[in-house]
């Protein structure tokens, strides 16, 4: 009789804890999934400064209307990817510009500002009297020298 009573404790003890995990995880998942609620905006803040590897066309089409709407021409001549660990690594590109000085000047300046952390590494600047120029440009500058940067940058935040 005693060792029946003391195993029907030890299954009470067990049912009692297993009710009490039970409560323990559900307040937990209530709580993380408020705390996902609540978080969504800054979520969405931060995602604004990774390029996802679903999302380089758009982040490309953002840089070259970045330019259109600086009034130089921005065309990017080449990519490469490279992966540090399974989530993420960096992206190269490499960007033509044409146009103004001050419409050039103004379209890297623009480029530090991106939300995306991109480093510039290399930036080449020259001048010439429109030749490389679009007419589309040609007609935009008021003086027939037109200016071309290639600029070669790392996007640092590259996620899968």
């Amino acid at each position: 009789m005693f060792s029946f009573l003391q195993s029907t404790r030890a299954e009470a003890e067990k049912v009692q804890t297993a009710k009490a995990l039970e409560a323990d995880t559900q307040n937990f998942r209530a709580a993380l999934t408020k705390a996902l609620a609540t978080s969504e905006g800054d979520r969405t803040r931060l995602e604004a400064h990774f390029v996802r590897k679903d999302g380089v066309v758009d982040f490309i089409n953002g840089l070259e209307k970045l330019g259109t709407d600086s009034n130089v021409m921005a065309n990017i001549s080449s990519l490469g990817e490279s992966w540090q660990d399974a989530s993420g690594g960096t992206l190269s590109l490499s960007l033509h510009v044409v146009g103004s000085f001050a419409d050039v000047y103004r379209y890297l300046a623009l480029l530090e500002e991106v939300p995306q952390k991109l480093q510039l590494d290399d930036i080449g600047l020259t001048s010439g009297e429109g030749g490389g120029a679009p007419s589309s440009i040609k007609a935009m500058t008021a003086h027939k020298i037109t200016w071309s940067a290639d600029i070669r940058a790392t996007v640092v935040h590259y996620i899968k």
